[in-house]
């Protein structure tokens, strides 16, 4: 007797090799991320990019018995009980393509999310996704970190390795005094959450407003952190001027040096800025999600 596979269909064959190709991409990815952190004074950054949403546009065209291309009018001659009539059709112009509107269920334009609903909390608000805030279960060294690059490395390895959605587009809450987080993010409409779903603000004003709604404490994998962090950023996302910046947080000679610090079980400015820390101490990174 012989003994045969279950027959699939094709939609199901395409949904299995779908399945595999992502989980092979995500393994893939954190693999590289990895390597690179193990090098020091990396210079490629991985080709692979973070989950992008793409705009759809219809355009519809209809065309009409005796109307002419360039909207030129037509005329149509009828005749009834020995009059003539003329019947004549005016133009019709297009003014392109239409603005997006939030909350037709279609994502385009500048929207990250349109779920087609006003209900609060369901993680899309003003066509606009949840952003995930966490501090970093692993600690590092000020001067050691690779720079604003293999910072944003570090969070992208975390978040890959614990399981959170486009974790490529993680990046840590860290300045150095040309480059800003303020310039480095994006400024989102939308709230910015845990991992454990606590609101940490409203929107990037909220956030950057000097005052959070929750203190960030919860790391990537939902555990309790209450320690400082490297930020050498101000509340508002700007640069803690006056601080080392641990020589841009990926030098040998910052090791005796200092860099902005703040504190994790604060709600008021001081989350993002308490202090100067010597560079060789071991903190932790905020990562934000973008």
């Amino acid at each position: 007797m012989n003994i045969t596979s279950p027959q699939r269909s094709p939609e199901a064959r395409a949904t299995l090799l779908a399945l595999c190709s992502l989980v092979l991409v995500a393994a893939c990815a954190v693999q590289d991320i990895d390597a690179l952190i193990a090098e020091r004074g990396v210079t490629d950054c991985p080709s692979s990019t973070g989950d992008s949403s793409e705009g759809s546009s219809d355009t519809s065209t209809s065309t009409s018995t005796g109307a002419s291309v360039g909207g030129t009018s037509s005329s149509e001659s009828t005749t009834s009980g020995g009059e003539t009539s003329d019947t004549s059709t005016g133009s019709e112009s297009s003014t392109g393509p239409s603005e997006p509107v939030c909350g037709d269920g279609v994502v385009e334009g500048d929207e990250t999310c349109d779920d087609g609903n006003v209900t609060p909390g369901d993680g899309c608000q003003e066509c606009a996704r949840d952003s995930i805030v966490f501090i970093t279960s692993e600690v590092y060294q000020g001067f050691a970190l690779g720079g604003l690059y293999g910072a944003d490395l570090r969070c992208q390895s975390l978040a890959a390795k614990a399981g959170l959605q486009r974790f490529l587009t993680f990046k840590a809450w860290l300045s150095t005094p040309s480059m800003s987080v303020a310039d480095r993010f994006l400024h989102s409409r939308g709230r910015y959450v845990l991992v454990n779903g606590l609101v940490v603000a409203q929107d990037w004003d909220a956030l950057t407003s000097g005052t959070i709604e929750t203190t960030i404490t919860v790391d990537e994998k939902s555990q309790t952190q209450d320690t400082r962090a490297w930020t050498g950023t101000l509340a508002s996302g700007l640069p803690a001027l006056g601080s080392e910046f641990c020589e841009d947080w990926d030098d040998d000679s910052g090791l005796l040096k200092f860099g902005g610090t703040g504190l994790s079980v604060n709600t008021d400015a001081a989350w993002s800025f308490f202090e100067q820390g010597p560079c060789g101490s071991e903190l932790r990174l905020y990562c934000v999600q973008q």
